[in-house]
């Protein structure tokens, strides 16, 4: 019972439940256990990491991330909590936690969006795309299920993996082609 408790433990917080899986790791639901304060966790397992050079390059792209969000104050940004190295050698930042729904998932759902809708979630999401941009970074992987409704249905972009620096200055050598082929321009 103690190794699976200390197992979905995470420094401050408890890991709950497994929210979504991606190409750099997975986020869970938690829960800070002094503050009682929801969370979600991307974390990335030393054994997702395969060769040494992939590593070097996913754990570049991951810190990357965590260090764009932190810089990000725009209410339609996902706000870092946290981020660091888990003492099993678990990479992981802590966001806040959107309980609501995704822009793929609602439109899988309830079909498409009346324009003016659409119009009023592309305006919020590019005012987080616009602090970006005025900081030289490029997201490279908007999408649907990127865009994510909080309970009080204001837009937030997540998933700042694929981020990279317009001016080159993040050490890629910008020949990688990243981010997802159906919303690539």
């Amino acid at each position: 019972g103690r190794q699976v408790r200390r197992a979905r433990e995470l420094g401050s917080y408890e890991l709950l439940d497994v929210i979504g899986k991606g190409g750099m790791g997975e986020v869970y639901r938690a829960k800070h256990r002094l503050l009682a304060r929801p969370a979600a966790i991307k974390l990335i397992r030393p054994d997702l990491l395969g060769t040494s050079r992939e590593a070097q390059v996913t754990l570049s792209r991951f810190r990357r991330e965590a260090e764009v969000v932190a810089t990000l104050r725009s209410p339609h940004t996902v706000e870092l909590y946290d981020f660091g190295v888990a003492d099993e050698g678990s990479f992981y930042f802590v966001m806040e936690l959107l309980e609501g729904m995704d822009l793929e998932s609602l439109t899988n759902r309830f079909g498409p969006l009346p324009a003016e809708r659409a119009v009023a979630i592309a305006i919020q999401a590019c005012t987080s795309l616009a602090e970006a941009h005025q900081r030289g970074m490029i997201h490279r992987d908007i999408k649907p299920a990127n865009i994510i409704f909080d309970d009080d249905g204001t837009v937030h972009l997540v998933d700042f993996g694929s981020v990279r620096n317009a001016l080159g200055a993040d050490g890629l050598d910008g020949k990688t082609i990243v981010g997802t082929y159906g919303y690539m321009p």
